[in-house]
């Protein structure tokens, strides 16, 4: 099968993308794929796969444009979609996949255009606008969370969960061998979050009579390392305090709670390594998804979820407080977030575009997992 994955500019549509290529590669079975991304995103920038099975197109985003800028980005989606139907041309997909981003939705087009088969994947538990428009044209629409289903064409949706970029060595039974101290791991994106570095560091006095129960493992984005490492300090916690963490697979083995937003990716990557998570959702998230998302995980059983826009620490002391106290609360979270991860969805979405190029084409063989 030849499959092209279409999408990325934020590494939230990226890294499941990259999650699904790698997926492809370990089966080496003959599917041959081609990226198709932004130029302007994470994936022009951070591409670890060889470049001859990378195509960039020149496409923008229209949320919070100016008008100019609006009228910028429909001439180059214009062009895009000439681009993606060139390269939909040359290269013969068998089947098309968009993950979200600027450059799905001309890929996509094209390839339904062309009469291939195509499919979208929606990372979030409320769709965005062209996923939405797309939904409507293709084969199928892979979700993470059930809520989206309810905004897409009956009959196409599958849950699938998110791609990961990466897999626990094993589930950690949080009740056994009780350490000295929590790991708490702090999260806000690979920017960091103000909001949440803030509650934390206000929260710090309040922990005190804790401090030897807990260390923390926190990555600040660049803005707010100064303040975080000096209140850690102030306070006397033990602290490893980063900018930005690159092997998070590390610290996901370490982590007994976490801290963090409530974007699709961090939330599968935290279920899958079983870590309880106290989720202070981004207040400006498009459709206040990161709430919806949240809400998913906690109705599971893995999570609390603190109000959007909190600012006060109380909550969050509460929270961690009573986490930190209860190993069995701790390990009933960790099993509630391994039954919810759907650790596999990278090798379910290739075995659906598999079936899916195998019914639209009638070919005989499939190249489905072992």
């Amino acid at each position: 099968m030849r499959l092209i994955i279409a999408g990325g500019g934020s590494g939230g549509h990226f890294f499941p993308a990259l999650a699904i290529m790698n997926e492809i590669i370990k089966r080496d079975k003959g599917v041959e794929y081609l990226y198709v991304g932004s130029d302007s995103g994470i994936e022009s920038v951070k591409w670890p796969l060889p470049e001859g099975n990378r195509r960039l197109l020149c496409v923008k985003g229209f949320r919070h444009k100016t008008m100019a800028e609006k009228l910028a980005a429909s001439f180059l989606l214009a062009g895009s979609l000439f681009a993606s139907n060139r390269i939909i041309k040359d290269f013969a997909p068998d089947a098309v996949l968009g993950v979200g981003g600027y450059a799905s939705f001309p890929v996509v087009m094209a390839a339904v255009m062309r009469r291939v088969p195509a499919a979208i994947h929606e990372q979030n538990s409320v769709p965005g606008l062209a996923n939405r428009l797309l939904s409507r044209f293709v084969k199928k629409a892979f979700v993470s969370f059930e809520t989206s289903t309810r905004y897409l064409p009956a009959g196409k949706s599958v849950n699938t969960g998110l791609p990961i970029r990466f897999r626990p060595h094993g589930h950690r039974d949080r009740m056994q061998g009780v350490p000295a101290a929590r790991t708490i791991l702090v999260l806000g994106g690979s920017r960091g979050a103000h909001q949440i570095n803030g509650m934390v560091m206000a929260s710090l006095k309040e922990l005190s009579d804790i401090r030897g129960r807990v260390a923390f493992i926190h990555q600040t984005g660049a803005d707010d390392y100064t303040p975080v490492t000096e209140a850690y300090r102030e306070f006397g916690f033990d602290a490893q305090v980063h900018r930005f963490i690159d092997d998070m697979s590390a610290v996901f083995e370490k982590a007994d709670i976490a801290i963090s937003r409530a974007g699709a990716s961090t939330l599968f990557e935290l279920a899958a390594y079983g870590i309880p998570s106290i989720l202070i959702p981004y207040p400006h998230a498009v459709s206040d998804h990161q709430t919806l998302n949240a809400r998913e995980v906690s109705g599971a059983g893995g999570a609390v979820v603190l109000p959007v826009r909190t600012e006060e620490p109380g909550p969050l002391v509460g929270a961690l407080r009573g986490l930190v106290s209860d190993a069995s609360r701790l390990r009933t979270m960790s099993d509630a977030m391994v039954r919810w991860a759907k650790p596999d969805a990278g090798a379910a979405i290739v075995d659906e575009m598999m079936k899916l190029s195998l019914k639209s084409f009638g070919k005989a063989e499939a190249c489905t997992r072992e």
